[in-house]
């Protein structure tokens, strides 16, 4: 895994290039510690740095074929089998890296290479012949590629403080996409919450040449070959274990050790299962233990350990670590985030890392591609209760949402909480019903914004957008298949995988690879009939009934408890902010920034002085961690922490091209 950064400019002189470079390149140093590279020409430049996990030896990038110079931060796991492939065409090797398939796949196939490959990837390739840019992203955007436009620059990064070291170019909101982000946990499409700066989309392609960018498409779309599965519920069990230890199998590959995280859940446990089906040597676990027993699931970790005989290694939360170590945390995810929860994964990263192990299998994915979160049992009971909508008895299916929530359960709550959910019956139908719900329990950041920003994006509005996007044969999905969708393009691809997942492990030089996003898998999964995912409100019901009897039984039965750590609690003590709480939400922070209203934030955090955090609820909870991180963003936009100057000198691999002219297009 590296880091990669590029810039096109048809008039910038060279020198000036590998300067921009330099400084884009020491800012990715945690991603890729283990080498430095660049490539400059008229027109094109790109920098590297690499994570070595495949062919330790050579491998190094800027990477060079003829014509085609590339850099390349990910893995494609099946590169064994192209390279096979390539290899009775007569096309030769001279490294043994996964770097070096990619490329000759490129060579000889274009565009179509992305099709064939099954792996997390961000890339880009420049043809020094027809002076093109070509910019591809893997299929659900599990490693990141950012665009940045300067006058007549456009530059490339994995990460948005790259750009933070260009001349006169500086990070600012874009208010209505940061309401957007608010309400929906991500923006759509290719939008980010920073001005003139845009994501290259999931599972798409762009080609940029001395007018800009000139092409784009979508090569990869959830659910472009569904058809529905047409075999046995007991035979959909038996390609179901195939396939994901086939994907276990394909994501051991690599030259260093490989760990797993162990969350107390069904998802990481089937992950280690598998793992050690796959592989005859004992290899590393990891968890987090929390000292707030609401969080901790150690007992399920700790058995789960035992039963396949790893070495485990456990990181203990407390508040006060949360509370220090949660600037650092926003500094590598670079946008506001909702929950705490990725700063104990943050410190989790460096725990893999002190253990000297670079990569870690996660079992991330499982709950969208098998209808695992408790929105997915929301729009099943909606559907149910709408068809009688003044039955007495309907509405008491509720209690059965959100069993970690003790509120849900408490029936002098029932009431209110039967309510909230009855404005939704008459929309329960519609494609974006799941989204409906988020964002009128998001709705509250609208109200806290400083109004003379004039963001006032409604949620009409958001869902015109996202609906605008959706897939042509959208419609004929099933409202869960529907629901599926929009959690993988917003919640796990702009959100999850970013802020819990390549940011905060590659901030301690630390790969995560997730078996549950191969390709293969997540449309077999989408073809399957909703009752194999989803039995009465029996969740992932097809995964637990595939491997009962090989995951202990405590942990194939326990309810859906979503990972989550202390908010609030981790930021307040005898009803007062302190430490980076108090700093960053002070009156002088909260006006020197002006994002926030300053009189509804401090109505907002009075509410605490005579309460405990015990008290608060999810509203709230999610509310102080967004303002809170929104402010820390700002800080390091505005306070860019450079840790060195890269050098020329210090450069694994540096090709410089003077020349100017065009050359025949045939390789």
């Amino acid at each position: 895994m590296c880091g990669i950064v590029g810039i096109i400019d048809w008039q910038m002189p060279m020198d000036t290039q590998k300067e921009i470079l330099l400084g884009m390149v020491s800012t990715l140093g945690h991603r890729g510690p283990d080498g430095r590279g660049l490539f400059v020409s008229p027109g094109a430049a790109l920098g590297h740095t690499r994570l070595s996990i495949i062919d330790l030896k050579s491998g190094a990038q800027p990477f060079q074929i003829d014509r085609f110079v590339m850099v390349y931060n990910g893995e494609v796991y099946n590169y064994v089998e192209i390279r096979k492939e390539l290899e009775k065409l007569n096309i030769p090797f001279y490294t043994k890296s996964d770097t070096e398939v990619v490329l000759r796949a490129f060579a000889y196939w274009g565009t179509d290479c992305f099709n064939k490959f099954n792996g997390q990837f961000a890339l880009l390739i420049w043809d020094r012949y027809k002076r093109e840019l070509i910019a591809a992203r893997d299929r659900f955007g599990v490693r990141p590629l950012y665009i940045a436009k300067q006058k007549s620059s456009i530059y490339f990064s994995s990460e948005l403080k790259a750009f933070d070291t260009i001349a006169g170019f500086n990070r600012t909101y874009e208010m209505q996409n940061f309401l957007e982000h608010g309400m929906l946990w991500n923006t759509i499409g290719d939008k980010t919450i920073y001005q003139d700066i845009r994501t290259l989309a999931a599972g798409s392609v762009e080609v940029y040449n001395m007018s800009g960018l000139v092409k784009r498409y979508q090569y990869y779309t959830l659910g472009q070959t569904y058809s529905r599965y047409p075999y046995s519920y007991e035979q959909a069990k038996e390609e179901l274990q195939d396939k994901l230890l086939n994907s276990v199998k394909l994501r051991l590959r690599s030259d260093v050790p490989v760990g797993v995280y162990l969350s107390g859940g069904i998802d990481s446990a089937i992950i280690a299962h598998l793992n050690g089906k796959a592989s005859s040597q004992t290899f590393d676990t990891f968890s987090i233990a929390f000292s707030d027993k609401q969080f901790d699931e150690s007992i399920f970790q700790n058995e789960m350990a035992t039963q396949i005989g790893s070495k485990h290694h456990t990181e203990n939360i407390n508040y006060d670590s949360i509370n220090r170590n949660f600037l650092n945390t926003i500094y590598h995810i670079e946008r506001p985030v909702f929950r705490s929860a990725p700063t104990p994964l943050y410190l989790l990263a460096k725990k893999v890392r002190e253990a000297n192990i670079k990569v870690v299998l996660t079992g991330e994915a499982a709950d969208e591609i098998f209808f695992g979160y408790d929105s997915f049992k929301e729009i099943k009971i909606l559907q149910f209760w709408a068809k009688q909508p003044s039955s007495k008895f309907r509405p008491h299916l509720i209690k059965r949402l959100y069993p970690h929530l003790q509120h849900y359960a408490d029936s002098k709550q029932f009431g209110f909480i039967k309510m909230y959910y009855e404005k939704f019956l008459g929309s329960v139908g519609h494609k974006l019903a799941g989204l409906n719900i988020r964002m009128h329990n998001n709705k509250v950041i609208r109200a806290s914004l400083n109004k003379d920003f004039g963001a006032s994006i409604s949620i009409e509005k958001i869902a015109e957008d996202m609906e605008a996007s959706l897939p042509n044969d959208f419609g004929g999905w099933t409202n869960l298949q529907q629901h599926q969708y929009l959690e993988m393009k917003t919640l796990l691809s702009g959100y999850l995988l970013s802020s819990q997942g390549d940011r905060i492990s590659l901030s301690q030089s630390v790969e995560g690879r997730y078996p549950f996003l191969d390709h293969e898998l997540v449309e077999f999964a989408f073809s399957l009939p909703d009752s194999f995912k989803m039995r009465g409100l029996s969740q992932k019901h097809i995964l637990r009934d595939s491997f009962n009897g090989l995951i202990p039984k405590s942990i194939i039965n326990r309810p859906k408890l979503p990972y989550q750590a202390p908010d609030l609690k981790s930021f307040f003590k005898n009803g007062k902010l302190y430490g980076s709480g108090a700093e960053f939400l002070s009156s002088h922070m909260i006006a020197k920034y002006g994002v926030f209203d300053q009189n509804y934030v401090k109505r907002f955090l009075n509410k605490f002085k005579d309460r405990t955090p015990e008290q608060i609820g999810y509203r709230d909870n999610m509310l102080l961690v967004f303002m809170l991180s929104s402010q820390m963003a700002c800080f390091w936009s505005e306070n860019p922490k450079f840790n060195h100057q890269e050098t020329v000198e210090g450069m694994d691999v540096e090709i410089n091209d003077y020349t100017n002219e065009l050359r025949p297009v045939s390789v």
